[in-house]
């Protein structure tokens, strides 16, 4: 019998977890190739427009918008939302900044210290930063030097989306657009949205990853209905590369990667179980993952590929573990506390 993808939706019992450090192991993996040369097109798949890391941070906005839609419904209170959204993000992300700005961006950059400290432009990038604004790419003096030069962290493009994305979802759930009756048209109209912004060239990067989202949250409201189907999952992959060149392929290429992402997240499997109880590293991993990149080209000139993995990813892994035990398992302890509550009321 097929599941539908309402089973398995328990916390650890689930692979949303490990599916989540899989995606971000293969966005540092797909940095890796141009933060080494400075050429995009040494990443493997970059000229197919479909890289792993590409692809993975259609999974992450996937399982984003499935997991929000999940909180909306379980915290209507905007209030409640907006802490819940505040204490997974904020605590990681401004202590990942400190450290990023004060010891990497101290140990690497050109200047005496007392001016990179005093320098205007760190404190902009600090201000900006804080407050999501992530246009700002570099530090005064910092990876000058580096094939790729300047950028300090450019993975966090994604997350002004992603909070964007979290505050869309809670207006349409508000309207009661996201509900059973209306939740199709939701779908259809987040996509339409993002096919004309693709076609005008607006938005900026949000038509790359909205289609993901809002796929995720219907997912979610038809949950119970959709199944978890391996030979779907395949006939639409199917489908999908027969269609390329129709004019709405991008953004149903990532509808069919959505779905997969969620199919093999509601799973449950002994890989993902363990991952479950070990802890959810993903998020530090998407912080520390490209100035871990970028220091060890920086301490290393020339180093290739395999070796900058080699060294990267216990670095960054490591400050991820810490990152999760230290800063966001603590912080996300009155959410957790919230949940046992709501699980032993239901009982």
């Amino acid at each position: 019998m097929v599941r539908s993808l309402a089973d398995h939706d328990g916390y650890g019992s689930n692979d949303f977890q490990l599916l989540r450090t899989i995606a971000a192991l293969a966005v540092i993996v797909s940095h890796a190739f141009a933060l080494a040369s400075g050429v995009a097109d040494d990443e493997p798949f970059n000229k197919s427009g479909w890289t792993p890391g590409a692809c993975a941070v259609i999974v992450f906005f996937a399982m984003s918008g499935f997991l929000i839609a999940g909180s909306v419904e379980r915290r209507p209170e905007f209030g409640a939302f907006a802490a819940a959204r505040a204490r997974r993000i904020f605590p990681a992300y401004l202590i990942a900044l400190v450290l990023v700005v004060a010891v990497l961006g101290g140990a690497a950059t050109t200047l005496r210290l007392p001016d990179y400290y005093a320098h205007p432009a760190t404190w902009d990038f600090v201000l900006r930063h804080a407050v999501f604004e992530t246009s700002l790419k570099g530090l005064p003096g910092v990876f000058a030097s580096n094939p790729h030069p300047w950028t300090v962290n450019g993975s966090l493009w994604s997350l002004p989306l992603e909070v964007l994305c979290y505050f869309l979802l809670y207006g349409a759930a508000r309207l009661r657009l996201l509900g059973r009756a209306h939740g199709a048209w939701f779908l259809a109209a987040g996509i339409g949205c993002s096919a004309v912004m693709r076609v005008e060239g607006v938005g900026g990067t949000l038509p790359h990853v909205l289609p993901s989202f809002v796929t995720g949250a219907a997912l979610y409201v038809y949950r119970a209905q959709v199944p978890a189907s391996g030979p779907l999952l395949g006939a639409l992959l199917c489908l999908s590369w027969a269609g390329a060149g129709l004019p709405l392929h991008d953004e149903m290429a990532r509808v069919v990667i959505a779905y997969g992402a969620i199919v093999v997240a509601t799973g449950s499997s002994a890989p993902g179980r363990l991952v479950a109880r070990g802890g959810d590293y993903s998020y530090g991993l998407y912080l520390y993952g490209w100035p871990a990149t970028q220091a060890v080209v920086w301490a290393i000139p020339g180093i290739s590929v395999g070796p900058l993995l080699a060294a990267v990813l216990p670095c960054a892994g490591a400050l991820a573990v810490a990152s999760w035990h230290w800063i966001e398992r603590p912080a996300l302890a009155p959410r957790r506390r919230e949940a046992h509550a709501l699980r032993t009321a239901s009982a």
